[in-house]
């Protein structure tokens, strides 16, 4: 199964509101688009160009797969005709399909705004902080958005500058998170497909530059921090020990969730601190309590894709 994402761009035009998604069991994805387009007929299986715009940039594919690397993908993605190939699970178990195994080849990967628009030098340290993935950083910060507007007086609304400032600490924060786990995890990263072209994994970092990039993450993060209460700020503080040791639980221990929960949920006592400057256990501990559990359902279902998703690249 192939899904095809077809869309008309153009340099000097705006994007045409024409566009499709086409779903088809296909043996030949590239006969099919230059049905769509004739002036693609040319196109083949073979190293080739595709565009006279862009008669440098070679491309093929191999089991309806993008092969080549980033600067030519973005190339393509510029072109007049975009063409997306998305290889979906079949009996053979792998995106990849049987022919190789199930494994992912090196010089594939899956593209995302970072590698279209960023600069070359920046890209490792963006993927690093998951910046195209900002799930993380909402599930960290929902709890605190919680807190604070629990903490807000009735009939007021809630103070949207310490909103904005929680926000920048839990995105600061996650990215210093994921950070912290590349590291630690980066001899683990290199067996694991999912995980095995992460930067400090792959060697596009040295771990003495994941560090220095923590050690920046932090330092932006204490800036924040330093905007808030005294008593917001030991507790803020605290929050590290958890950030630090989280990613060593899924070795010492068979529940990393709820360490996970303890971790994302620290917001839930902060943001009534901010406010008021000191806890009220009969309502945050009851917040904090929700959120710890709320975590642990959506990490567990996670952790069961993820899981899942393994074993078919392994069949």
């Amino acid at each position: 199964m192939t899904v095809i994402w077809l869309s008309r761009a153009s340099r000097k035009l705006k994007p045409s509101p024409f566009s499709f998604l086409l779903t088809q069991s296909i043996s030949d994805p590239l006969s099919l688009i230059s049905k769509v387009n004739p002036k693609l007929s040319e196109v083949s299986h073979k190293p080739t160009t595709i565009h006279p715009k862009i008669s440098e940039t070679k491309f093929s594919f191999s089991n309806n797969r993008w092969l080549g690397d980033v600067h030519s993908a973005k190339k393509f993605y510029r072109s007049n005709l975009n063409a997306y190939f998305f290889g979906i699970c079949t009996s053979s178990g792998s995106l990849e399909g049987a022919n190789n195994g199930g494994k992912q080849r090196d010089n594939e990967k899956q593209l995302s705004w970072i590698d279209l628009y960023l600069p070359k030098s920046v890209r490792p340290y963006a993927h690093l902080a998951r910046l195209d993935k900002p799930i993380g950083t909402w599930l960290l910060a929902w709890p605190c958005m919680w807190s604070i507007t629990l903490a807000t007086s009735p009939g007021h609304l809630p103070d949207f500058k310490m909103m904005l400032l929680f926000g920048c600490g839990s995105f600061l924060l996650r990215g210093a998170g994921c950070t912290v786990n590349d590291l630690l995890d980066r001899d683990i990263d290199t067996k694991v497909e999912r995980t095995r072209l992460r930067p400090v994994a792959s060697g596009l970092l040295t771990p003495f530059q994941g560090l220095s990039f923590l050690g920046f993450q932090l330092f932006l993060g204490l800036g924040i921090l330093l905007q808030l209460n005294n008593y917001s700020r030991v507790l803020g503080a605290s929050s590290l020990l958890l950030v630090f040791s989280y990613p060593l639980m899924k070795r010492l221990t068979f529940w990393p969730q709820a360490f996970l929960g303890l971790t994302f949920n620290w917001g839930a006592l902060l943001g009534w601190t901010a406010v008021h400057g000191s806890l009220d256990p009969a309502i945050v501990l009851p917040l904090y309590s929700a959120g710890v559990l709320w975590t642990l359902v959506y990490d567990t279902i996670y952790a069961h894709q993820v899981c899942d998703f393994s074993k078919q690249l392994l069949t």
